[in-house]
């Protein structure tokens, strides 16, 4: 609700132009940053898609993170077969696993798409406040 506020409060008092760029910095922010942390995940461009465009609308929604979507288009795209789930325990011990096994890259395309949001959030709110109090 801050984060909402504050578009609004900027909005109503410096006018359209500050508005939108507030606006702007929070989309901006929300979408770069999870879309980076989908592609240091090695995810689909699709998946870092779905995650790129649901990041601003998370605090209206906080029981459904971006990462969520990013990873079930993942999953769509790259099922998990048999083997992946044998091989889970060793795969999981490796960086190199990680990527390699395709239901551990869910899991990491979940966790580091949703890292990459909570940094968007963080940036965007900063510079949002930063913007309205200078």
């Amino acid at each position: 609700m801050l984060i909402a506020g504050g578009i609004a409060w900027g909005w109503y008092h410096g006018g359209h132009a500050l508005g939108r760029d507030l606006l702007l910095q929070w989309v901006a922010w929300t979408c770069g940053l999870t879309a980076l942390g989908a592609l240091l995940a090695g995810a689909n461009p699709l998946s870092l898609l779905a995650g790129a465009l649901v990041a601003p609308f998370k605090p209206f929604r906080p029981g459904l993170p971006s990462g969520m979507f990013s990873a079930l288009v993942e999953l769509r795209l790259r099922k998990p077969a048999y083997p992946d789930f044998l091989a889970l325990r060793d795969d999981a011990q490796t960086l190199r696993g990680w990527y390699r096994n395709r239901v551990t890259r869910i899991v990491l395309v979940f966790m580091l798409t949703n890292l990459g949001t909570v940094a968007g959030e963080w940036m965007a709110g900063a510079r949002i406040f930063g913007k309205l109090l200078g």
